[in-house]
């Protein structure tokens, strides 16, 4: 650009003098001004070039920069994303934790229930145990009950035959009737019969009618509706019959 100016000064310089110049010298600034317009041609060139590359250049930042915020939204939803798995993370052990409470009291009432249970068995076994000690003893008793006696053989007469007086008094005591004392069925008796017949408190009435069906007497024990002293009173006055 400089030269091209100075041969352009050069040459209005010539012109505006009006003087005559050499063949020599015209030439020379001829050939000056095409060195210029060849140097003006490749600085154009130049400059198409580096606009080219500052095209190049914006457009390889506008690619960067959607390249940026699309990665940046990425970010963004992997860190929401993160956030919603945590705290479905913490609802589900709040969850399991309180699934777990809710098991622990149900194991204790289980166990609770159990140890309940097995003392009621135990104790439904010792009722046994000693219910079939007493029909053991019944049995033995009544055994005995059957074997002849002295009295039997006092009845006979002197001639070894039963003597009729005798027999006449026993069959008269046998023709008496006796009577039977109605037992009171826990199964089926309502509280107030309880109260009256057997002479048991309220308290202890519900508690009998609370815990039906029962299998056996002893079952008032095993359960722990009534106490073994009461239990002793009137357990000759009841039945479970159902």
């Amino acid at each position: 650009m400089r030269i091209v100016l100075v041969s352009a000064i050069m040459i209005m310089t010539v012109v505006l003098s009006g003087c005559m110049v050499s063949k020599s010298t015209y030439e020379a600034a001829v050939s000056d001004m095409e060195s210029a317009k060849a140097e003006l041609e490749k600085m154009r060139m130049h400059r198409d070039a580096l606009d080219q590359q500052m095209k190049t250049l914006k457009n390889a930042n506008e690619s960067i920069s959607t390249d940026l915020e699309m990665m940046t939204a990425e970010v963004q939803r992997i860190k929401e994303g993160r956030k919603g798995e945590q705290a479905l993370l913490q609802n589900r052990q709040k969850d399991m934790e309180r699934n777990l409470k809710q098991v622990l009291v149900k194991h204790k009432r289980l166990a609770k229930e159990y140890q309940k249970v097995k003392s009621q068995n135990a104790a439904l076994k010792d009722t046994v145990v000693r219910y079939q000690k007493e029909l053991k003893a019944n049995r033995e008793k009544k055994v005995a009950a059957m074997a002849p006696s002295s009295s039997s053989k006092n009845s006979l007469g002197p001639t070894g035959m039963p003597d009729m007086k005798s027999a006449a008094t026993a069959g008269a005591r046998s023709s008496v009737p006796v009577k039977k004392m109605q037992l009171v069925n826990i199964n089926k008796a309502s509280a107030s019969d309880l109260i009256l017949f057997l002479g048991l408190t309220k308290k202890v009435a519900d508690e009998v009618v609370a815990n039906r069906p029962y299998r056996l007497r002893g079952e008032l024990v095993a359960k722990q509706v009534v106490p073994k002293a009461t239990f002793d009173v009137i357990k000759d006055r009841i039945t479970a019959a159902r």
